[in-house]
């Protein structure tokens, strides 16, 4: 069940033995792919490293931890993407564009961060919602000075509202492109699309952290 302004979100319990553990995001990626894709069991993830570990507070004590009763568990959302025809999954968010500095640019975010940039401060991964930050798609493109001083604000999350950068929350989305973009997910490089979708899927998963 996503979770409720005001409500807690998780609940103490340690990953179960034999369970895996991602250090990184496209650890994490990998295993949910292969869960979703019937390959692997649908059992918790436990999580030491990558965004979402650093959204959490990033507590230490690595695998030792999410197997102790010091442990935490709590459901996330994740992210269905299209893109040119291929199904693809995302846990933190899918980003395509050609330049940072120049020419459109859409940012898909489960959480409010990526690396070490606050793209979207108001995410969290078990909202029901995606976090849709955009520039030059249905409307002017951020100039070079903005985007450069987006970009010193972007880690702490400051770079929003700016009237070139769209924001919405949305359950799903479409965008075309005049030509490819290159495609992130989750921080790692997978292709060009000049066609992408995206919808989250609620409760989709489960971390122990």
């Amino acid at each position: 069940m996503t979770i409720r302004r005001g409500e807690p979100w998780g609940k103490p319990a340690s990953l179960p033995s034999g369970a895996p553990i991602a250090s990184s995001n496209s650890e994490l990626r990998r295993e949910i792919t292969s869960q979703r894709a019937g390959t692997g069991d649908h059992e918790p993830i436990g999580v030491i490293g990558g965004d979402l570990w650093q959204v959490v507070g990033a507590p230490s004590g690595g695998a030792r931890r999410v197997r102790s009763d010091q442990a935490h568990t709590a459901p996330i959302d994740l992210i269905a993407v299209t893109a040119d025809g291929d199904s693809l999954w995302a846990c933190v968010g899918v980003i395509t564009r050609n330049s940072w500095w120049h020419g459109s640019l859409v940012a898909v975010m489960n959480a409010d961060r990526a690396g070490t940039w606050r793209l979207a401060p108001a995410a969290h991964p078990n909202d029901g919602r995606l976090h849709v930050l955009e520039t030059g798609i249905n409307g002017p493109s951020l100039g070079f000075g903005d985007r450069l001083a987006a970009r010193r604000r972007l880690p702490s999350g400051t770079h929003v509202p700016h009237p070139a950068i769209s924001v919405r929350r949305v359950a799903s989305a479409e965008f075309r492109f005049e030509r490819p973009m290159a495609l992130w997910l989750d921080g790692e490089r997978v292709g060009r699309c000049r066609e992408l979708s995206v919808e989250v899927v609620p409760d989709g998963a489960e971390i122990v952290f």
